[in-house]
């Protein structure tokens, strides 16, 4: 198997993470994607990315690092802040939204026929 190959599942679970996170909060999900600094508004939604793929798909940080072209260090940074916004009740709504979404798709594309990965792609496709 190729390291590319490797890699398919985190960086599905990446894209998963990108896209419903930009349409939850409302920006281009090729900001995420950046490789550079970015107003505030979008890097946090893409420290909620990075969470969202750590929390939600249980990647390690090194997995969603490398999923992000990140340093393991910045999404640990990542999900300590936004573990401190789920404080706020509007944010928690937000991530749970999110979360629920991103668990769907998984149950979906890796744990039901064919058919069913049809369905999730058109879900991903609807999200963006």
């Amino acid at each position: 198997m190729s390291k590319k190959d490797d890699r398919a599942p985190q960086d599905w679970f990446a894209f998963t993470a990108r896209r419903l996170v930009a349409k939850e909060f409302e920006v281009a999900e090729s900001e995420l994607a950046r490789a550079n600094r970015c107003p505030q508004p979008i890097a946090f939604a893409r420290q909620v990315a990075m969470y969202m793929a750590h929390v939600a798909y249980q990647l390690s940080y090194q997995e969603v690092a490398d999923a992000f072209g990140r340093e393991r260090s910045t999404v640990a940074y990542a999900c300590a802040v936004v573990e401190d916004a789920r404080d706020d009740p509007e944010m928690e709504a937000r991530l749970d939204k999110v979360e629920r979404r991103m668990n769907g798709l998984a149950r979906l594309v890796h744990g039901r026929p064919t058919a069913a990965r049809g369905a999730a792609q058109g879900v991903l496709a609807q999200a963006a």
